[in-house]
């Protein structure tokens, strides 16, 4: 693109800001390489990457390349049989763990939702070998670890064996010499153990002169009698540096085998994080990802230039569709080079896949190529003025249009220019934005010049954006077809932008109204008016006209707004009001299935009744026959009125639930047709322990439906009715016999006895369990104790058992 836009447009400080974000030397490389891609699926996907990775810090806020380098001069040196340091050990250690990391943590990634950056994971090379290799050579600190060679690991153990002795026997030299010593220490010098000795004592310590003080009153000396012991401690030390050098040359070798892939790894990080970059530096912006299109259409809603500080007015901008070309008019200091800027800067970073601080609705174009020429510039050493220094950089910009058109078209002219005009046949593949076009020279030539450039650039249907005062231009706007005018607005009250963009209507000079606003003689203004001419007078009250029939039409859009606003009010109101109805008609149906209930509760308590005739009289089966048939009539009655009902504002659950039964769900069993509560299942869920109120028992799974929440409290409000069908019960024994059985087994068949027995009738039961160690009869009466249908239990007289057998009432 052309690198002199590019610098007008202040893209290079967008990309120094995104790459203040980016973790290490390498990706902010990267950030400072981008240039816009003329390509649209190239765009697209570079969006895309930075989309996914905005998605990524919101699900890892902490995602980076953690200590990353950019290692590739190390590497280039280990596969020349280089030596890397410990210090670039650590430093390719910590660049190949953030390789493992990145790689595991884009490989956990859902590949439907960050596509790209799952593909980019698993291209990063993994190499945990060289990571453990170089962790026992070397420490954090850049150390080299006794853990690197068993050879160098012994020489070190052998060193600190030798400076012990050493220090040893020099501490019994300090206590020799006495008052021969400076001071009673021990010091190095020339990497070597001396001890300081007066200078007038140097014939009392026999030894090698190492050193002496500044003042010449110390010498420092090595005693004869350690010298052998201090070089055996130099030998060491030199076996140590050998082993040292030998072992970071045999891993460098290791490293420099890698070294491609590694590479390979270091250039993915970086591509990762400058896509992290992209995305923090977005989010900083507010910005969103827009819709891309190689048409021309450019659509910006509140649009904002991303390198203005403090309350920013947004603007909306739109070409492509019904014009190509905008002429924004207005006032100085009134926003439109910012509105210039803006547009250019915002095409040139979609197109390097950065999102931008616009509404995410926002559509923008991919251009080939983006002109620009804005703000005053004057060459001292070319001797141009600002006029000069803006048509020299307009003649290149044309000259390139030029070229650029005759690669991929013949010359337009004459009838074929004709005709592109009435097609509106437009070029999207640049971008020309020119800002105060024709200033700085002769007002009437320069609107002449300013005119005929636009008509070029009309003629060959480039994408234009152009600022201007000049009235002609205004005209030229609304006359030409593919052409509109756009305006920063004015407050003439307070005589101030408002930096608003007005696309379809031009702006106005109001000079004569600011002059007049601020107290202008009014015979000089009219004195104005009149060397204006009637030119441009006429043009002034046109866009006057204009601006007031724009005002008419935004009243008219308000009040518009405000009748619908009405309608959607009164058609709440109605919404309200059927809803009412509709909830009494509900509470009446309700209070009439209450009353039903109630009856049915009646019926329940006579049938109670009955039963405890049952068990203590004989009641013949006519009269059963009648109460079974009387509270049947009453379950139809009720079965007959609706369900309790609700305002159907949403739609019903479902009666069955769906999903595993648990511990707790109400379900009903099917072959009674009455309501439970799971109180246990089986270790293979295939049986079911139910409480149907006093009663329990066991029953196969396929016999139960688990019930919704709603359909559970409908059932917690309604009690069940459980209708007695004796000529149906089966014959239970009087008497249980367990002796022998384990404890876990007696308690289940006890409940399933006692359940029988009552449904029977049976007002008691006999419970053999023999007397044994007492443990099963503890556990029987334990349970006896706390059943609801149990009224009380005894042990059987001496001859029917006594504690071997135990005597169960039942309740009525």
């Amino acid at each position: 693109m052309h690198e002199k836009s590019i610098q007008t447009l202040e893209f290079p400080k967008i990309l120094a800001k995104v790459a203040h974000e980016a973790a290490f030397s390498a990706s902010k490389d990267l950030v400072m390489e981008l240039a816009p891609t003329p390509d649209l699926e190239q765009a697209r996907r570079r969006l895309a990457y930075t989309t996914e990775a905005s998605q990524l810090i919101d699900l890892h806020a902490d995602a980076g390349v953690r200590g990353a380098h950019d290692i590739r001069p190390l590497l280039a040196r280990a596969a020349r049989d280089g030596v890397l340091t410990p210090a670039d050990l650590v430093e390719v250690l910590d660049t190949t763990r953030s390789m493992i990391y990145v790689a595991r943590l884009l490989d956990k990634l859902d590949p439907e939702t960050f596509p790209l950056l799952h593909i980019l994971g698993q291209d990063i090379p993994q190499r945990p070998h060289i990571v453990r290799r170089i962790e026992e050579t070397v420490s954090e600190e850049g150390e080299v670890l006794d853990t690197a060679s068993p050879a160098l690991r012994k020489i070190r153990f052998d060193i600190r064996g030798a400076n012990q002795r050493l220090q040893e026997r020099l501490r019994t030299l300090v206590n020799e010499f006495g008052n021969s010593l400076q001071e009673p220490i021990i010091t190095i010098r020339n990497d070597r153990y001396v001890v300081p000795v007066k200078s007038e004592s140097r014939s009392h310590v026999r030894g090698i002169v190492h050193d002496q003080s500044s003042s010449g009153a110390t010498v420092f000396v090595e005693p004869m009698v350690v010298v052998e012991l201090n070089n055996r401690v130099r030998e060491l030390q030199i076996e140590e540096r050998q082993e040292i050098e030998r072992i970071l040359r045999v891993l460098s070798s290791e490293i420099g085998r890698e070294a491609e892939s590694l590479k390979v790894g270091v250039e993915l990080l970086a591509e990762f994080d400058m896509h992290l970059a992209k995305a923090r530096y977005g989010r900083m912006t507010r910005s969103n990802e827009p819709r891309l299109n190689d048409q021309g259409r450019i659509d910006l809603l509140n649009a904002r230039h991303p390198l203005l500080t403090g309350k920013v007015v947004p603007i909306n901008f739109h070409l492509g569709r019904d014009f190509f070309m905008v002429v924004i008019t207005g006032p100085n200091t009134g926003g439109k080079t910012v509105a210039l800027k803006t547009v250019g800067l915002l095409t040139l970073m979609a197109q390097a896949g950065l999102h931008i601080p616009v509404d995410p609705e926002s559509e923008i174009a991919i251009f080939e190529d983006v002109f620009a020429d804005i703000g005053d510039e004057q060459s001292i050493e070319q001797s141009l003025s600002t006029f000069s220094s803006h048509l020299t950089r307009i003649v290149e910009i044309l000259r390139r249009i030029d070229e650029e058109q005759k690669r991929g078209a013949p010359d337009i002219h004459g009838k074929m220019a004709e005709t592109l005009v009435k097609k509106q046949v437009n070029d999207p593949h640049m971008l020309v934005l020119f800002d105060e076009l024709g200033a700085g020279t002769d007002p009437s030539e320069g609107s002449a010049l300013a005119r005929a450039i636009l008509a070029y650039l009309q003629v060959r249907h480039i994408t234009t954006v152009a600022t201007t005062h000049y009235s002609e231009l205004k005209a030229f706007a609304h006359e030409q077809p593919g052409v509109v005018n756009a305006s920063v607005e004015f407050n003439i009250e307070t005589l101030s932008p408002t930096y608003r963009l007005s696309i379809g209507l031009p702006g106005r000079s109001n000079a004569l109204a600011i002059a007049n606003r601020l107290g202008l003689d009014e015979s000089i203004i009219e004195r104005s008016r009149e060397f204006l001419g009637s030119a441009g007078v006429r043009m002034e009250n046109l866009l006057e006209g204009l601006q007031s029939e724009r005002k008419a039409a935004e009243d008219e859009r308000f009040n518009l707004s405000m009748e619908r606003a009405e309608a959607e009010y009164q058609r709440r109101q109605l919404e309200e009001e059927r809803h009412k109805l509709e909830e009494q008609r509900v509470k009446i149906l309700n209070e009439a299935r209450a009353q039903a209930r109630r009856e049915l509760e009646d019926v329940q308590t006579q049938l109670a009744k009955v039963k405890v005739d049952v068990s203590r009289i004989n009641l013949t089966r006519e009269r059963l026959g009648e109460a079974r048939q009387i509270a049947r009539n009453l379950e139809e009655k009720v079965t007959a009125l609706p369900e309790p009902m609700r305002p159907r504002r949403k739609e019903a659950e479902p009666e069955r639930a769906e999903g595993p039964l648990q511990i707790g769900d109400t379900v009903r069993v099917l072959s009674f047709g009455q309501n439970a509560e799971l109180v246990g299942l089986s270790a293979d869920r295939s049986e079911a322990e139910v409480q149907m109120g006093a009663l329990r028992f066991r029953v196969s799974v396929d016999n139960i439906e688990r019930l919704s929440k709603r359909k559970a409290a409908a059932v917690q409000e309604r009690p069940n009715v459980m209708l007695p069908r004796y000529e149906d019960r089966p014959e239970v024994a009087t008497q249980l016999d367990m002796r022998g059985w384990r404890v876990e087994q007696a308690l289940e068949e006890l409940e399933t006895y006692l359940n029988d027995a009552a449904m029977s009738g049976m007002s008691s039961v006999r419970i053999v369990h023999g007397k044994g160690t007492g443990a099963l009869r503890a556990a029987v009466r334990e349970h006896l104790a706390h059943h609801s249908l149990v009224k009380s239990y005894t042990s059987a007289p001496p001859q029917e058992g006594g504690d071997g057998v135990t005597i169960v009432k039942l309740s009525a």
